[in-house]
């Protein structure tokens, strides 16, 4: 009956941690603030192709593609951490 009971709870504890991590596409509306702020200031006319919130069980963060191919990742609070460009 323990084994039971310990796989039981073994199991549900494994679900919980992947049910943690979830990635969803958002709205550029939803970004946090810091994140709008800094793409419109540093980028003039440059608008959000699409935005990604990355949550995992300890942080959260957002990957951003702007519409001139430019890909910029922010950390949960919105403010960046990486910044890749297309050089074709």
């Amino acid at each position: 009956m323990k084994v039971l009971i310990r796989a039981i709870v073994c199991l549900v504890g494994v679900i919980s941690l992947a049910a943690c991590d979830s990635d969803r596409i958002i709205m550029a509306e939803q970004l946090p603030a810091p994140a709008k702020t800094y793409i419109q200031k540093s980028y003039p006319g440059v608008h959000v192709a699409y935005a990604k919130q990355d949550k995992d069980l300890f942080r959260t963060k957002y990957d951003v593609c702007l519409d001139n191919g430019m890909e910029i990742e922010f950390d949960g609070n919105g403010f960046p951490r990486d910044i890749d460009m297309d050089l074709d």
